[in-house]
C-alpha cells in the first residue's frame, strides 16, 4: 500500500481537515485546528506532502520522523507540529483501518472504552458571571457531571481583572453540586504572585485543577505556583514535542501535563508525551477543546493509558457542527463517551455537510 494522494480542505469553522488516499482505497482522516487553516494547507500541500506520497502509509513513525527533521526550520512552535500532527492522525487511521482494529487497540488495546467527559466553556473574559452560569446549567442539564470555565485571554490579558474572574468561578461553583467537578483555566492570564493568590481562592473553593496559570514562556513563575499550591497545576497546550514537554517537567514541574494531540504532533508525538509523563508520574489531562476528528484521536489514544483517570476535554462551543459532519459521531450519554469499535477512528465524513462547510 503506497500513499496517492493527500487531500486539504480547509472549513468556515477555521479547522483544516486532511484525507490521505492510498492505491488500496483505504483512507484516513486528520484535523488541524487553532493555527490559520490557509497558512497550514499551504505547508502541507507544498512541504509535507512531498515527502510521504509514494510512501507506506503504515510506516507512520518512520514518516513523522522524515516530515519533522525536514522540516525542523518551520518549528516546532505550531505551524510545523500542528501540520505534521494532522497528517499522523490520518497515517494512524489508515494502518489501523487496515487491520481492520479500533485505533485503541491498534495502539494495544484500551484501559477503558467508555470515557468521562468534562464540559470546557470558554470566552469567559466577555461573559458576566451569570452568563457563565447559565452555560452550566446547560451542560449540567445535558447529563455533564464534570465542568471547566475559560478565561481566554487575548494579547491584554496579564492581571487584567482577577477579582472578576474569581467571582465567575465562585457564582459556577456555588450552582453546581459538591460532588462535581469544576476546573478553572487563567489562558496564561495572570503574572506568578497573582497566579498563586488566586490559586489559594480556587483550593478553598474546591476546584479541580488550575489551568494555565502564567504566560506559556514563564516556566520559572510555573514552578513557583506548582510549589506553592496545593491545587493541582495543568500546563502543556501550547507545548510542541516530547523536548518541550522535557524542559516543561525539568524547568516547571506542573502536576498534569495537557499535551494537545494536534499541536503536540499527533498521536505519534503524544504517545511519547504519554510515557514521558508516566517515567515522571506525572497525569496526563490532554487539551482538546474540539469535537471532531482530533477529539477523536485524542481520546482513543487516551483510552490506551491506565494513568488516564481524570476527565476528558470536550466543547459543546464546536458540537453541534462536528455531529453534522459525521455520519457516525461518537455516541455522549450522561457526560460519558463510548469508544465505537469500528476501524481506526471510525469516522466517515457526511460529503453534504462537508460541502456546505467547506470555506
Amino acid at each position: 500500500m503506497i500513499i496517492t494522494n493527500v487531500k486539504t480542505i480547509p472549513l468556515k469553522t477555521g479547522a483544516l481537515i486532511v484525507e490521505i488516499e492510498t492505491d488500496e482505497g483505504i483512507k484516513g482522516l486528520g484535523e488541524c485546528y487553532i493555527v490559520d487553516p490557509i497558512v497550514t494547507k499551504t505547508f502541507i500541500e507544498h512541504k509535507l506532502s512531498p515527502l510521504i506520497k509514494g510512501k507506506d502509509p503504515t510506516n507512520v513513525v518512520s514518516l513523522w520522523d522524515e516530515m519533522f527533521y525536514n522540516t525542523t526550520r518551520f518549528g516546532p512552535m505550531g505551524l510545523q507540529t500542528s501540520a505534521i500532527g494532522a497528517l499522523d492522525i490520518a497515517l494512524w487511521d489508515i494502518a489501523s483501518r487496515a487491520v481492520g482494529l479500533p485505533l485503541y487497540k491498534f495502539l494495544g488495546g484500551a484501559a477503558k472504552t467508555k470515557i468521562q467527559l468534562y464540559v470546557s466553556q470558554g470566552m469567559g473574559r466577555l461573559k458576566e458571571p451569570l452568563e457563565m452560569r447559565s452555560k452550566m446549567e446547560k451542560a449540567l442539564e445535558d447529563g455533564y457531571r464534570a465542568f471547566k470555565i475559560r478565561m481566554d485571554w487575548d494579547s491584554q490579558r496579564l492581571d487584567r481583572d482577577p477579582k472578576k474572574d474569581m467571582l465567575r468561578f465562585e457564582v459556577c461553583r456555588n450552582f453546581l453540586p459538591e460532588d462535581m467537578q469544576l476546573s478553572f483555566d487563567a489562558n496564561n492570564g495572570y503574572s506568578p504572585s497573582v497566579a498563586i493568590q488566586q490559586g489559594r481562592i480556587l483550593e478553598d473553593m474546591g476546584a479541580a485543577h488550575f489551568e494555565e496559570p502564567v504566560a506559556q514562556h514563564d516556566l520559572q513563575g510555573l514552578k513557583e505556583c506548582s510549589r506553592a499550591l496545593d491545587i493541582p497545576v495543568s500546563f502543556g497546550e501550547q507545548q510542541h514535542t516530547r523536548w518541550q514537554f522535557r524542559d516543561l517537567i525539568e524547568l516547571g514541574n506542573p502536576d498534569i501535563l495537557q499535551p494537545d494531540i494536534v499541536l503536540a504532533g499527533g498521536v505519534t508525538e503524544s504517545r511519547r508525551i504519554y510515557d514521558l509523563a508516566g517515567t515522571y508520574g506525572k497525569l496526563v489531562m490532554p487539551h482538546c477543546p474540539s469535537a471532531g476528528i482530533a477529539s477523536a484521536a485524542s481520546l482513543q489514544l487516551y483510552s490506551t493509558y491506565l494513568t488516564a483517570v481524570r476527565p476528558h476535554e470536550y466543547s459543546t462551543e464546536f458540537s453541534g457542527q462536528a455531529s453534522q459532519l459525521f455520519k457516525q459521531p461518537y455516541k455522549i450519554s450522561e457526560g460519558y463517551v463510548q469508544l465505537p469499535d469500528a476501524p481506526g477512528l471510525g469516522l466517515e465524513l457526511n460529503q453534504k455537510t462537508l460541502e456546505k462547510l467547506i470555506a
